[in-house]
């Protein structure tokens, strides 16, 4: 579906295309081909979201998450981001885990950060990224670690994530 440009896509958006709209909404959310549009993306999302495209609840969690174009909602960033987990979806385990260990807008409960870390841990075809997570979760001191040294090592993740999948 990428390879196809913004007329195609709006047109197969506008007649009903699910990977067509969530396609959009990727496209506004990042930037390629098109300027940078959070709202865009955001209601491309929505309809995709509501069609049935758990990427797009993982997207709009990552939305209210980092607060691209809404205002950050770290609760409302938890809903979207269960509901692309239930589908399996590894990078909303991933955030899930985040506002676990911080407890950002959740009670902070290490329990449940480690059971998403497990849940990504055990599926074997996620494997160059797991050895990230796992030095993630091996180098942090869930007591003392700073935000910090633990931000440089979820970049080093992310930038195994992108080295896999390209891009989040």
């Amino acid at each position: 579906m990428s390879t196809k440009n913004i007329e195609e896509l709006e047109v197969l958006a506008n007649n009903g295309d699910v990977g067509a709209i969530y396609e959009l909404g990727k496209r506004y959310f990042s930037g390629n081909g098109v300027g940078v549009d959070f709202e865009k993306a955001k209601g491309y999302f929505e309809v995709a979201a509501e069609r049935g495209s758990q990427g797009s609840n993982y997207y709009l969690g990552k939305m209210f998450y980092n607060g691209n174009g809404v205002a950050t909602n770290h609760l409302k960033a938890k809903e979207y981001f269960e509901k692309a987990s239930d589908a399996d979806n590894v990078f909303a385990k991933y955030y899930l885990g985040k506002l676990y260990y911080w407890g950002d807008g959740v009670e902070k409960d290490f329990n449940k950060a480690n059971e998403y870390k497990v849940s990504i841990l055990n599926k074997p075809i996620y494997a160059k990224q797991t050895a990230g997570l796992e030095e993630f979760y091996s180098l942090t001191d869930f007591e003392g670690v700073t935000k910090e040294y633990v931000g440089e090592l979820q970049a080093k993740v992310f930038q195994e994530y992108k080295g896999l999948y390209g891009k989040e």
